[in-house]
């Protein structure tokens, strides 16, 4: 059993709808939420927050395990290794993250570490290196990937193949499918999976309880996400065109999206020609009422900074309140973890801390101050001390 910790001078914003509370107690037991706003029994482990925002732990619905350090994640010290899973994740207040195709081993390695506390992180669901199309290997990976290890990325031709795929996956460690539905075999060029080939992957996926995440990048690769029933876009379609009425749809089905706005900007182009209709499909999607999973893309974009993120974000129209949602109650309620999302007493401790002490600005989830999980401090900034 755990010691009990109490964080003391906290301005809890318990769910995106709730008002930020006045300075308060809220006592960890058990890597759970014991109490809020009880004076705590003498000598338990204190740490003052300063009035600073205390929400429910922050999510990133897709990230990558991919590049160096990554490649030594099994036998690389932790002093290494733990400077960058901080600038990453926990430095950014992801308490949650979702692994949307990266090596089994590595994410298998990275999680029996953070599990054995051997690494101080996160906990991560992975979708194992994803499942392409027939002859359909992402241009980007061919680029990084030596050619005979392209077999570790199945690409089907067929629903038997497809199956096949999510169940080795499933034996290898994920928790969750990632489909490239429309794979950009070039810069310039999509391939699409066929429908009967993501059709077969969903079922067995689903099956499994697993959640399935397409990446679609055009109008066909978004007909064919949709067609098969997937849960979620990875990323929105960044060839917009007739998309409209096909995110339309995907919000009244229920289909999430996670918009990775910064991404198509730092690894594309900035070019407000292309970034304004990627903005504007969110938009329209979040009018149809769509719902949004926050994630970055992180692994594969370099750059582990969250502010541009949020920055796009509220360009395409969300609030503050908006934004907490697709951090925290959003991928909660997606990955039914009932025992996440909100800050309420009963719940797993999995919180952040923002450096604002005020009603935060979209801007200000990027300035993370402290990150617990299960009732663990993991990260401080330099003026709170660890654990």
């Amino acid at each position: 059993m755990s010691a009990d910790i109490v964080l003391t001078g906290a301005r809890i914003w318990s769910r995106p709808d709730a008002e930020l509370s006045e300075p308060t107690t809220v006592l960890m037991r058990d890597g759970h939420i014991a109490e809020i706003g009880a004076e705590p029994p003498a000598g338990t482990l204190s740490f003052d927050l300063g009035g600073r925002v205390l929400t429910a732990g922050f999510w990133n619905c897709h990230v990558h395990f991919t590049g160096s350090p990554w490649h030594r994640s099994k036998t690389d010290t932790a002093d290494h290794l733990q400077p960058f899973i901080d600038d990453m994740l926990l430095a950014r207040g992801f308490t949650n993250v979702l692994d949307l195709a990266s090596s089994p081993k590595t994410t298998k390695s990275l999680i029996e570490r953070i599990d054995t506390d051997d690494l101080r992180g996160p906990e991560i669901v992975t979708a194992g290196p994803g499942i392409r199309p027939w002859r359909g290997m992402p241009f980007y990976v061919a680029a990084d990937v030596p050619r005979y290890l392209h077999w570790a990325m199945p690409g089907p031709s067929t629903p038997i193949g497809a199956a096949t795929a999510v169940r080795m996956q499933a034996a290898a460690g994920a928790g969750i499918t990632k489909l490239f539905t429309g794979s950009y075999v070039t810069p310039t060029d999509v391939k699409p999976m066929k429908v009967s080939v993501a059709r077969a992957a969903v079922r067995a996926a689903h099956a499994r309880g697993f959640r399935v995440f397409a990446h679609p990048s055009n109008r066909e690769g978004t007909e064919v996400a949709l067609l098969a029933g997937v849960d979620a876009l990875a990323h929105l379609p960044d060839e917009t065109e007739g998309t409209a009425a096909l995110l339309r749809e995907a919000a009244d089905r229920g289909i999430r999206v996670v918009p990775t706005l910064h991404m198509f900007a730092a690894t594309v182009t900035d070019d407000d020609t292309y970034l304004a209709p990627i903005r504007e499909a969110l938009r329209g999607f979040i009018a149809a009422g769509g719902r949004v999973l926050f994630g970055t893309d992180v692994g594969y974009m370099s750059t582990t900074d969250t502010g541009g993120e949020f920055a796009a974000m509220e360009q395409a129209g969300m609030d503050a309140r908006a934004v907490l949602a697709s951090l925290t109650t959003e991928p909660a309620e997606f990955m039914r973890r009932d025992d996440l999302g909100v800050v309420e007493v009963g719940r797993r401790a999995n919180l952040t801390v923002l450096e604002a002490d005020g009603a935060p600005a979209p801007a200000d989830f990027a300035s993370v101050y402290a990150a617990v999980r299960d009732g663990r401090v993991l990260y401080t900034s330099p003026s709170l001390p660890p654990e």
